[in-house]
């Protein structure tokens, strides 16, 4: 490590700029985690209580949690960068991307999960959650630069 690299690492604008990112990527869990409750709720409003069926009823729920989570992280999250909210096509195409990123993010964790119980025979309720942790640096990841495009460099 050079010195230059070094002042970088102490320099306080790096520092806030470390704080700011990871206070976002705090928040983005937190929204995450609110996600599982509206997820969680709709599946069984959907299919315990008005008897859709378990497929229906899941599809929806994790659309109902996305669009939490979409909401959330647009407002909380990622606030201050966001578009404005009288400009509806690019918050449209903002969800769009949004939803895209989380459907990968799940064919990532659904890959994750079964290379981890089927190559290491790894408890199936560990291989989740290691998957959720990933998953969730992934969709943080790719909607922070994507989606919400904040780059962080060394000359800001």
């Amino acid at each position: 490590m050079n010195n230059w690299e070094i002042y970088q690492l102490i320099n306080p604008l790096s520092l806030h700029r470390l704080w700011v990112l990871i206070s976002r990527l705090i928040r983005f869990a937190i929204v995450g985690f609110s996600g599982v409750f509206v997820d969680l709720g709709g599946f069984y409003f959907l299919h315990g209580l008005l008897g859709l069926s378990l497929t229906t009823s899941a599809i929806i729920s994790t659309e109902l949690a996305i669009i939490n989570n979409f909401i959330w992280n647009d407002m909380w999250t990622f606030g201050d960068v966001s578009t404005p909210k009288n400009l509806v096509t690019q918050q449209v195409q903002k969800f769009g991307k949004f939803n895209l990123i989380c459907l990968v993010g799940m064919l990532v964790n659904v890959a994750i999960v079964n290379f981890l119980v089927n190559k290491f025979t790894m408890n199936a309720y560990m291989a989740k959650l290691i998957a959720i942790i990933c998953v969730t640096f992934w969709n943080f990841g790719i909607n922070l630069r994507w989606n919400w495009q904040i780059k962080y460099t060394t000359e800001s």
